[in-house]
């Protein structure tokens, strides 16, 4: 590990997935076990270190952590990052009457109707956004949610004071439940994400989300609501993010741009190198 007074900024990723739950049954447990999630950490952790987003020694994974166990980890990798830090999270997600918080689920969460605390061991996306990644000293903090109502975290990103250092990566539009698919694969969304990341070797962003959502419209992929499936993006307007070897520099995705076209690609080599914190989208 490096001391904190390097010269080169740590970069650092934590990738939790939660696909074996302690209590399952009524009237307190979670929906069930989610066994496609098993598959998530390794796929993607194997795609990040190949397209050049991070190390392998600077990939934390956590294969169905307990509440206490998360927290611990989130809050040292928060700690310990002062260029990239990525966060993901592939479990069950769950959202108060008023959709207005987002719920991450870790592997003895338990739900109390009707009392105070409804979510127990679970992390709420405020505690993340505001207690967690505030506090960090990441340059550039990417989070990456694959759950059930991940678009809900949206609206508390749009609050969060220091939101354009934090890109959002959303499995799915807020208020809708998807289905974690095959138990032989990864999840639809974190499976697709992984062969992007490997087919673009490095990318923007933004280029990615487009591509996801391309990608996922392509599949007929739908909510269980049976509407489509639309992964989601929030950044923060005239910033753009690279991840990875050689990321093209294309704008933000916004209402008259929905579709970035691909960049021309560059024919000159040029070593590995890490890229600027934020560039100006063009």
């Amino acid at each position: 590990m490096q001391p904190e007074d390097a010269g080169d900024p740590m970069d650092r990723a934590l990738l939790i997935g939660v696909s074996d739950y302690r209590w399952t049954d009524p009237p307190h447990g979670v929906p069930g076990k989610l066994e496609a999630v098993r598959n998530n950490v390794p796929v993607l952790r194997r795609a990040l270190v190949r397209a050049g987003v991070f190390a392998d020694g600077d990939i934390v994974p956590l294969c169905s952590p307990d509440f206490a166990e998360a927290a611990r980890e989130l809050q040292r990798v928060a700690r310990e990052a002062r260029g990239l830090l990525l966060v993901y999270f592939a479990g069950h997600g769950a959202i108060p009457s008023g959709g207005d918080e987002l719920y991450l689920q870790l592997r003895d969460a338990q739900v109390f109707a009707g009392e105070h605390t409804v979510f127990n061991a679970a992390v709420s996306f405020s505690d993340l956004m505001g207690t967690v990644l505030a506090t960090s000293r990441a340059e550039r903090i990417v989070v990456v949610l694959d759950c059930c109502f991940a678009g809900n975290a949206a609206r508390v990103w749009e609050h969060f004071e220091d939101k354009r250092r934090v890109v959002l990566l959303m499995s799915v539009q807020a208020n809708h439940r998807i289905d974690a698919g095959d138990p032989a694969t990864p999840t639809p969304y974190t499976e697709n994400l992984a062969r992007l990341l490997g087919e673009e070797g490095g990318t923007t962003v933004s280029r990615l989300a487009a591509l996801l959502r391309r990608r996922m419209a392509e599949q007929k992929r739908r909510t269980l609501r049976n509407e489509p499936w639309e992964p989601q993006l929030r950044a923060d307007a005239g910033a753009e993010m690279t991840l990875g070897r050689k990321g093209p520099q294309v704008p933000l995705l916004s209402p008259d741009n929905p579709d970035p076209a691909p960049a021309a690609p560059d024919p000159s080599p040029r070593p590995r190198r890490r890229l600027p914190a934020w560039t100006a989208a063009l």
